[in-house]
């Protein structure tokens, strides 16, 4: 007797904040997906812009309203524990899906890979013919930046790579999985959310893997050209990346990777003032300075509950390279 197909029910997750402009192109796709047994979740963050009003429209979308606004990883947290689907694929309001049986193949493949744990879906920015999106790498100067932009044809040849951590834009793990690890710090506002997960994926004995057998696309490019808004970016994410080194590196690593990313950040901050003409990207690093000193007792609390839970003494990510494609 043939067996029956079966289909576990997976919680497609898109976070919102007045992203109208995206999701007038974004939320087709998704209902379009060629799989059976499937939710679609919005959680909005205080979108003030008609979105709420145009997510109504389709009554196949489950919309719920984050308790904190302006919280990103509070409310992916928030909507992910109210998700139903044994799997979660989190999204950005900005990511247009290029292919209808995504969520066929990503739970092919993570049924067939050792220790999975997540994977990062590689995203190629609308109008581009080269992209970098295709995972995060992290080294002894904290985040690798500056990979080797691929083309699609290169991208899809790296397919089920490991990595160091996926992309916060769009990523797919079980939600069993991320309940295991607390998926993302909601203590942190902005930033420290991709990378923290995998980080913790890693400690926890779970391996993180590159999606590119299919590439989305990215339409909501971040020119960066606003300088305040720009330098709250910057202040924001110097303090993540300072808590999560101090969260889940080995005691010896912490204390190299802290000196080389300080002097690499504040190096950066620097350049952004000349560039920029302004003094705000200097003033942002001691901000996030600040706030790192500020709030170290909750960084040493969060990293005695995870040290204490780590399966591996090593911080098996450091070890994760990048390909060397060109």
């Amino acid at each position: 007797m043939r067996e029956v197909e079966k289909f576990p029910e997976v919680s497609v997750v898109m976070l919102n904040y007045n992203g109208i402009k995206f999701l007038q192109r974004t939320i087709q796709p998704i209902l379009e997906l060629d799989y059976p047994n499937y939710e679609f979740i919005i959680v909005d963050n205080g979108s003030t812009d008609g979105s709420l009003e145009f997510i109504k429209k389709f009554d196949r979308i489950r919309l719920i309203q984050s308790p904190r606004l302006r919280e990103k990883n509070f409310a992916c947290n928030y909507a992910v524990g109210s998700a139903q689907g044994e799997y979660i694929l989190l999204l950005d309001n900005d990511i247009l899906f290029t292919s209808k049986n995504i969520i066929r193949y990503l739970l092919e493949y993570s049924k067939n890979l050792e220790s999975f744990g997540c994977f990062g879906l590689s995203l190629i920015n609308e109008n581009e013919k080269e992209s970098d999106f295709y995972g995060g790498f992290l080294d002894y100067y904290f985040i690798k930046h500056n990979k080797v932009p691929l083309c699609l044809e290169k991208l899809k040849q790296i397919d089920k790579i490991m990595i160091g951590f996926p992309h916060g834009a769009a990523l797919f793990l079980k939600k069993e999985t991320w309940l295991t690890v607390k998926g993302y710090d909601d203590h942190l506002i902005f930033g420290g959310d991709d990378m923290d997960l995998g980080m913790k994926l890693w400690l926890s004995g779970y391996r993180n893997y590159l999606f590119s057998k299919s590439v989305q696309i990215h339409i909501g490019k971040d020119s960066n050209k606003n300088n305040n808004y720009y330098n709250f970016k910057l202040k924001n994410i110097f303090y993540a990346h300072l808590y999560t080194i101090v969260k889940n590196y080995s005691s010896l690593n912490i204390i190299i990777i802290l000196i080389l990313y300080s002097f690499f950040a504040f190096i950066k901050s620097i350049k952004q003032s000349i560039f920029r003409l302004h003094a705000g990207s200097l003033l942002a690093f001691f901000q996030g300075y600040y706030l790192f000193m500020q709030n170290l007792p909750t960084a040493i609390r969060k990293r005695r509950e995870i040290q204490s839970k780590r399966v591996t003494k090593e911080d098996i990510f450091l070890k994760i390279k990048a390909p060397k494609l060109g």
